[in-house]
């Protein structure tokens, strides 16, 4: 949770406590006591209330899984090169060279 919710919780709290436990001070006499003491418990339990709204934790992120994308194997261009490789006639000698595509 971020400081400045806290902050604002605490603020809050402070803001509905501090009126009525101060109120509750200065007029407090003999035959008005009960009435002083249940402000004082209000004001604390409406404290503890904000404060305890303020502290909870937030609630985790939410997590979306995305399929991955299908994958295709392409297999590599084969590598291609000249070569010369020799030509013979029918008695099988040789009778020269020619250029032949060779891929590996």
């Amino acid at each position: 949770m971020s400081r400045v919710t806290r902050f604002v919780g605490m603020a809050a709290a402070l803001a509905i406590a501090a009126p009525l436990v101060a109120g509750s001070g200065t007029s407090a006499s003999a035959g008005d006591a009960g009435s002083a003491v249940a402000a004082g418990l209000l004001g604390g339990a409406v404290g503890v209330m904000v404060g305890a709204a303020a502290a909870r934790p937030a609630p985790p992120p939410v997590v979306v899984y995305e399929r991955p994308a299908r994958v295709e194997y392409v297999e590599p261009e084969p590598i291609c090169h000249m070569e010369r490789q020799p030509v013979f006639d029918e008695d099988g000698n040789p009778a020269g060279s020619r250029r032949v595509r060779v891929c590996d």
